[in-house]
């Protein structure tokens, strides 16, 4: 394929495990903590449990939301996961028989996202201006609707000490119990998506604008990123949180986040794709990267040893979502419905 270093390769760095067909698109995936299992939800609102020990038929389908789905989640025990639909609702599934626990009412009409915190039993909820927070018996512990516009993402600290909306106006910080207000991080902006750095100091955004702003979590100081050809809606941080990888168009660039972070900085600029990006991904233990694009070229980056790709491929359709497991394994969900896992190396 053109582009890739087939220097750096005896073999094949992708090599595909198996694959089922869901026959529609592929709105969100989510990985079981232990790497057995996935959770895929499809943009007309079927909700799968995909157990890849199950032979015969690995994908089941067990359940729905009407009018369509928009996010899944696992809680961090494994024991359930949840999704979210443009039905009103997140709904609670069982992680080993799948079957529905709970139907949780969100706030609004359209649940955008829902968010298991990393080490806790709370669910974190996003509908329209609404942040809920669930606790185990699926009741509601904290929620706020303090933000200017409905909540476009949603993400909790890695130490699920608080979570993180963004909206239009910047982004609002939420650390219940410990704050009579949520704290404000302002910019007269639309943000649209939102990644924490894994080591809690960043917060990064893709803006409407075609811009990336980074957030000092303590300080509140800022930063701004311009020069993309769209607007962003790819941010993947490394495993250590030094480097934001971002989309915006057709090059993924590379962001210097160590000591006082990007500003002033040129990022490394990773150039192969011709079309416009869909998704970018960091291992989350190791330094691979994955872009994929609108031509359904799929790539894997060792972006730290070599300039070029070390390995891609030409998927059947356009990736619509990917999602590492620990231990090398990714799950590349398409909009024809396919999702495809890989063993990368």
């Amino acid at each position: 394929m053109p582009g890739v270093d087939s220097s750096t390769q005896d073999d094949s760095r992708l090599t595909q495990l198996w694959y089922v067909s869901l026959e529609d698109y592929i709105i969100d995936l989510a990985w079981a903590p232990d790497g057995t299992k996935l959770a895929a939800a499809t943009v007309e609102g079927a909700v799968f449990l995909i157990d890849e020990k199950q032979d015969a038929s690995p994908a089941k389908l067990i359940g729905h939301h009407s009018g369509g789905a928009n996010s899944v989640t696992w809680r961090h025990d494994g024991k359930t996961f949840s999704s979210a639909g443009q039905d009103g609702l997140a709904k609670i599934w069982d992680g080993a028989s799948g079957q529905e626990l709970a139907s949780l009412e969100a706030g609004d009409a359209w649940v955008s996202k829902v968010a298991y915190a990393p080490s806790q039993n709370v669910l974190a909820t996003a509908a329209g201006r609404q942040i809920k927070l669930w606790n185990e018996q699926h009741a509601v512990s904290y929620e706020s609707s303090d933000h200017s516009s409905s909540i476009t993402d949603l993400g909790w600290n890695p130490d699920g000490s608080a979570v993180a909306v963004s909206a239009y106006n910047g982004v609002t910080l939420h650390v219940p119990g410990k704050q009579s207000r949520p704290r404000k991080y302002v910019w007269k902006g639309s943000s649209i998506a939102l990644a924490w750095s894994p080591d809690s100091k960043f917060i990064a955004t893709g803006e409407q604008d075609a811009t990336v702003h980074f957030w000092h979590v303590r300080s509140g100081e800022d930063c701004q990123m311009s020069g993309f050809a769209t607007k962003v809606l790819e941010l993947s941080w490394n495993s250590n949180g030094r480097w934001l990888a971002t989309g915006g168009g057709a090059t993924v660039s590379v962001w210097d986040c160590g000591g006082k972070g990007p500003s002033g900085r040129t990022p490394r600029l990773y150039d192969a794709h011709t079309t416009k990006l869909t998704q970018v991904a960091f291992q989350p233990d190791g330094e691979l990267l994955v872009s994929a694009d609108a031509d359904s070229l799929l790539y894997l980056w060792d972006t730290f040893q070599h300039k070029n790709p070390v390995d891609g491929l030409k998927l059947p359709s356009p990736a619509s979502c990917l999602r590492w497991s620990k231990g090398g394994k990714l799950a590349v969900g398409q909009e024809d419905g396919k999702v495809v896992v890989f063993y990368a190396t």
